[in-house]
């Protein structure tokens, strides 16, 4: 049995959705290192571990996914990312613009790595063990060596960045540019990742906001008007529009559908790949954001 795993941001949980039948099937609470509110955002998965990125109290909450009990630590304030490579997570804090790098063995702080404004996204490649992260604040991506901690680049990139990704490959990165604050569409950038080059740029909805990345598309969940964009990342072209309506915001995919977090209207839409008239809708009790699927 396959999950679909959902931050609901506004009300301290995951939600557990069982992919074939398409039904939620468990609501994961967490608790965070004090009695405030968690506010999870970005999830990432490990085994029989998923851990999630909070930004209301600036913890990491690992889940056992066999017992689902969980259990949080604090790294720094605004924890709005995360990714994980080997016995370590990679958080992003976005108040402190800062990379955390969290010891799964030790439960404890090893390292803090210096990124730019107001980091959104992060993103890990198994190749080259390089991680990615998006800096909204002062439009760039910083690129470092997970394994040193070292040879840190911050690459100059469009307006308002809120996602950075590796190709399955490792071949390049790509950057969704959202624009917010503009009247213009925003864009998603291709960047090689041998010499940081922008090699492509394709414009796509307005202001995109998450993207996922499987052998062949891209897929952009534009928040500004209620559309998902997908683009052909062989031959670098858009392939299609598709209108959902709402505000698109966290987007994933399997082989036969693309699943999208509408964050107004607080529900969990699935499209059929093949059939983009085919959709499903499942309510949730709140906000939608980071998603993962098991």
């Amino acid at each position: 049995m396959r999950y679909l795993y959902i931050c609901n941001t506004t009300q301290d949980s995951i939600n557990k959705i069982g992919i074939e039948k398409f039904a939620l099937e468990d609501v994961i609470k967490l608790e965070g290192v004090n009695e405030n509110k968690v506010g999870p955002h970005g999830l990432c998965i490990q085994g029989d571990q998923l851990f999630t990125s909070n930004c209301y109290d600036g913890s990491v909450s690992i889940v056992n996914l066999k017992d689902l009990k969980s259990y949080s630590y604090y790294l720094g304030r605004n924890c709005r990312d995360i990714c994980a490579l080997g016995n370590h997570l990679y958080i992003i804090c976005g108040d402190s613009n800062n990379v955390v790098t969290f010891d799964l063995n030790k439960k404890e702080i090893i390292e803090i790595i210096p990124c730019g404004d107001s980091p959104h996204s992060i993103d890990c490649c198994n190749h080259s063990n390089e991680i990615v992260v998006a800096n909204n604040g002062d439009d760039t991506i910083t690129v470092f060596d997970s394994l040193y901690g070292s040879d840190i680049k911050n690459i100059k990139v469009g307006q308002a960045p809120t996602k950075a990704l590796f190709t399955l490959n490792g071949d390049y990165i790509l950057v969704c540019e959202s624009s917010a604050g503009s009247l213009d569409k925003g864009c998603v950038s291709v960047i090689s990742s041998r010499n940081h080059k922008v090699i492509h740029r394709l414009s796509v909805g307005n202001c995109p906001f998450d993207m996922y990345c499987d052998e062949k598309y891209c897929y952009v969940s534009n928040y500004g008007d209620g559309t998902i964009s997908i683009i052909d990342i062989i031959n670098f072209t858009n392939v299609k529009s598709i209108r959902i309506g709402g505000m698109p915001r966290g987007i994933i995919c399997d082989e036969r559908y693309i699943y999208v977090g509408d964050s107004y209207n607080d529900l969990i839409i699935r499209i059929n790949k093949n059939d983009n008239h085919e959709k499903l809708i499942i309510p949730l009790e709140g906000q939608p954001t980071g998603m993962i699927i098991d």
